[in-house]
């Protein structure tokens, strides 16, 4: 029988002892060169099993196959020596500053391993103050998806990135992709047009061709005249704007994504006559009109607060049954653990049970303030985020009696309603002092109804009505006012708003729809979450992980 017998020595083709002939220079064969001179003696047969470009270049055909120096001559020496460690060794180690450099050079050299290591690691690492230079490294390299993570990202800092020199410097190509985007982080389409003025004005001779080019990337229907009409007139742009069409997707330069948890999901999604409460939750991403899955809660509600503190996601109160005879509010709170990535109830219960209406968030700061039917009397707490407890704060003299409206406008919180006497009227809560004035007796508006939704923009309370009216109350001369159709929806399940942008966000069954106070124009969007959301907070993107 004549049997095969398989003979073997572990670790016998050895790479750290090819790796010390390289250092001594033992059989080297080839001395690869970099740009600034550096030469690093190497074995053409590592060199080729390493990379396809290597192998390709040693072949007959190519002249390189008889040289004793090859020249690399777009890397440096500091590069060089690292691509040549990797190709013994499997590994080297590259300063973050360096990152870049290497990550170029690799693809260039086709060290394929070594160019997906370094491009996870970029990826994982733009920024504000990286996202221009690897925009433009990823362009060269043919990185598609990179690039535009890096172009994303330039976009969203484009007012910050617009007052440094790597920004004035960018080429025409790589500013229109960036203006391009609807997630411009601008507040307004004028700042877009300052932000292209001031690129051209960089190097206005050689400029000045490409201004009529990235002009289609200004939407000038959104633009104010009187407020561009100088910056249009020195472009020579102002027949653009004359000839421009009265249509054009509104920007949402968002620093954060909007979060619905919880709410009712319908058994059929045509009719919402048999809910049950969900624990569902989801991530929307108004610039680019997107829906992400988040973490769930850890038990179903409705009616309920979700907010932020101190940079912490809390689900506060609500309903955990929705059944005629058993509609269960609550005092709970659930927090999101951003490290283990799920919902958790380790924060102290509320001293009452609460509602959406009832919880109000003030400057990063969560107060709960119920009406305790039967006894007339508000009570009020703060919670402390740190220490997860909830401290008593100060109530207001005058007995509330009913639904009340709850808004924070400004640095004060307001509480609309009824008093003992009957009194429609409200009364304010200074946070700084920790009291309540007066109460403050009005007419009310015959449309308000103090159990409707609201929602706060600055200095203003919107106040929504059934008819799709709104009832709005300007905090600075605090009267007053009615608006007829002013609501896009015939009802509305939840509200969010951005006070930097002074945009207001409005969820119903089905449909997502945005105000620019500002323009005074709504957008509306389509959506299928196969759930009724009904509360919605605008999170910052680095509280969302990876979820975004």
């Amino acid at each position: 029988m004549n049997e095969a017998i398989s003979l073997e020595t572990k670790g016998y083709f050895s790479t750290a002892l090819f790796d010390s002939f390289r250092e001594s220079d033992y059989l080297c064969d080839v001395t690869i060169i970099s740009k600034d001179g550096q030469r690093f003696p190497a074995h053409r047969i590592i060199l080729a099993s390493a990379s396809p470009f290597f192998r390709v270049m040693f072949k007959g055909s190519f002249k390189e196959s008889n040289q004793a120096d090859v020249t690399l001559s777009n890397v440096d020496g500091t590069v060089t020596k690292m691509l040549i460690e990797y190709a013994y060794t499997g590994k080297t180690e590259c300063p973050s500053s360096s990152l870049l450099f290497l990550y170029e050079a690799a693809n260039y050299v086709q060290f394929d391993g070594l160019s997906q290591m370094c491009n996870d690691w970029l990826k994982s690492h733009v920024d504000e103050s990286s996202c221009i230079s690897i925009g433009i490294v990823a362009d060269r390299c043919g990185n598609s998806d990179l690039l535009r993570l890096a172009d994303r990202i330039a976009a969203m800092s484009i007012s910050v990135l617009a007052e440094g020199e790597d920004f004035l410097l960018l080429s025409a190509e790589h500013l229109s992709r960036i203006l391009s985007h609807d997630e411009l982080g601008v507040k307004s389409e004028d700042e877009v047009l300052t932000i292209f003025q001031k690129w051209v004005k960089r190097d206005e001779e050689s400029r000045r061709a490409q201004v009529e080019t990235l002009s289609k990337f200004v939407r000038f229907p959104l633009l104010d005249f009187e407020e561009a009409s100088a910056v249009l007139s020195d472009l020579d742009l102002i027949s653009h704007y004359h000839s421009s069409s009265e249509s054009g997707r509104r920007r949402f330069g968002l620093d954060g994504v909007l979060l619905v948890a919880g709410g009712l999901t319908p058994l059929t999604y045509e009719t919402s006559e048999l809910e049950i409460v969900c624990h569902e939750a989801r991530v929307y991403e108004p610039n680019c009109d997107k829906w992400t899955t988040f973490p769930s809660l850890a038990f179903g509600v409705y009616c309920h607060k979700i907010a932020t503190s101190n940079d912490v996601i809390y689900a506060l109160g609500g309903f955990t049954h929705n059944d005629i005879e058993c509609s269960t509010l609550t005092d709970e709170v659930q927090r999101y653990d951003a490290e283990r990535r799920q919902w958790v109830n380790d924060v102290q219960r509320m001293s009452s049970e609460r509602i959406d209406r009832e919880i109000v968030c003030c400057d990063d700061c969560i107060y709960g303030m119920s009406i305790s039917f039967g006894v007339d009397e508000m009570t009020c707490e703060l919670l402390d985020s740190k220490k997860k407890v909830w401290i008593p704060v100060s109530s207001p003299e005058s007995a509330f009696s009913g639904d009340s409206i709850l808004p924070s406008l400004g640095n004060k919180i307001f509480a609309f309603g009824n008093n003992s006497q009957d009194q429609f009227g409200y009364t304010k809560y200074d946070r700084f002092e920790n009291r309540w004035s007066n109460f403050k007796s009005c007419r009310r508006p015959s449309l308000l109804d103090p159990a409707s939704d609201y929602v706060t923009i600055g200095d203003r309370l919107y106040i929504y009505c059934d008819n799709r009216a709104a009832v709005i109350f300007d905090s600075r001369d605090e009267q007053f006012s009615v608006v007829d159709n002013f609501f896009p929806f015939s009802s509305c399940d939840g509200f969010a708003y951005d006070r930097e942008s002074k945009r207001m966000f409005t969820f119903t069954y089905g449909k997502v729809a945005v105000y620019d106070e500002r323009m005074n124009k709504w957008d509306l969007r389509d959506y299928n979450l196969g759930f009724r959301c009904f509360d919605v907070v605008l999170v910052e993107r680095n509280l969302m992980l990876d979820f975004v």
